[in-house]
């Protein structure tokens, strides 16, 4: 059986196939390039948000505070007006 192998390729066949190798890995080099900055941008905005966050928190946090206070304070105050009427209501019946 007669050997089925290629015949040689000359030296500057081989480095043309080479260099065409190194192109196309550039290519993806930059690409991959891009996506990393890209995917370091969008990991950093959850960092930023949270140190926005804290910030204003710590900047108008008694306001905050007071202002939640506040509403439970007279959740709670109409709330127990309700159950009171409700009793004196009963009562009268």
């Amino acid at each position: 059986m007669p050997n089925a192998e290629k015949p040689a390729a000359s030296v500057e066949t081989q480095l043309e196939e080479i260099l065409e190798h190194l192109r196309r890995m550039d290519a993806r080099d930059k690409l991959r390039t891009w996506g990393g900055f890209i995917r370091g941008i969008i990991a950093i905005v959850p960092i930023i948000l949270l140190l926005w966050s804290s910030w204003y928190f710590v900047k108008h946090g008694p306001e905050l505070m007071k202002m939640i206070s506040d509403t439970a304070a007279s959740s709670a105050a109409q709330f127990t007006e309700g159950r009171i009427q409700s009793a004196a209501d009963q009562m009268m019946r």
